[in-house]
């Protein structure tokens, strides 16, 4: 019974991974811009975050604290005996390391780009300057901007709302702009992505780990292997 149970419960996380979504809604408008996270159907606003009096005085009081901790640590190694510094690794192989590793962040940036989704593209500006006949050019220049960015958008991502216009308004002398962009994949994507790319990420760390490993000697290395030399000279010699 437990374990069909157990059963039941991994098969609805798989779904739920499948359906859930993750992601990011950012927004700019006159008021300025703000952020929040996409958990499924939540969004949590990261910026500007709200100030919590408590909190700050809690983050203030642990700040001071990690402080005079680091500080009383700092003191005591000067009491105590220096230690041996740990070696240093090449700057080479870090090098080689960084090499390695951007096919697999290369590969992982390009399946991110195919799964991301645009689930809302919403731009609108009202274009306006002091001098009217500027206004018209750059109004002109603004959608051929505009049209380019759609193209390229469309080209590369799987875009579900969209919503642009771009308007003249010879009245005003400030242009007025709203942007609103939702990015969004599925947790399964997300983790299939993830566990991916770590896989070959591991397996490059433990490339270089063989590599940086220093051979060892064997055993009677300075005469006959298993024999070994108490000091006396040979009669050969």
């Amino acid at each position: 019974m437990i374990g069909k149970i157990l059963l039941l419960i991994l098969v609805l996380l798989v779904l739920l991974a499948f359906v859930l979504r993750l992601g990011v809604l950012a927004c700019y408008d006159a008021a300025g811009p703000w952020v929040k996270i996409r958990l499924g159907p939540k969004f949590l606003q990261v910026y500007p975050r709200k100030k919590d009096p408590d909190k700050e005085e809690k983050k203030k009081r642990k700040k001071q604290a990690k402080a005079e901790k680091r500080a009383a640590k700092k003191a005591k190694k000067a009491t105590d005996k220096p230690e041996k510094p740990p070696a240093k690794r090449p700057v080479g192989g870090i090098l080689d390391l960084v090499w390695d590793l951007l096919p697999v962040v290369r590969e992982a940036a390009g399946r991110f780009r195919r799964k991301l989704q645009i689930d809302d593209l919403t731009l609108h500006v009202t274009w306006a300057e002091e001098d009217p006949a500027d206004a018209a050019i750059h109004y002109g220049r603004g959608w051929a901007v505009i049209e380019t960015l759609l193209a390229f958008l469309e080209a590369n991502f799987t875009i579900k709302n969209r919503q642009v216009s771009l308007d003249l308004d010879y009245l005003t002398e400030q242009p007025r702009v709203y942007i609103r962009v939702g990015l969004s994949l599925t947790a399964a994507q997300l983790l299939g992505i993830g566990l991916g790319a770590a896989g070959k990420s591991l397996k490059v760390l433990w490339n270089h780990r063989k590599l940086l490993k220093p051979a060892r000697r064997p055993a009677g290395a300075d005469g006959k292997k298993g024999e070994v030399n108490h000091g006396k000279q040979s009669s050969c010699e």
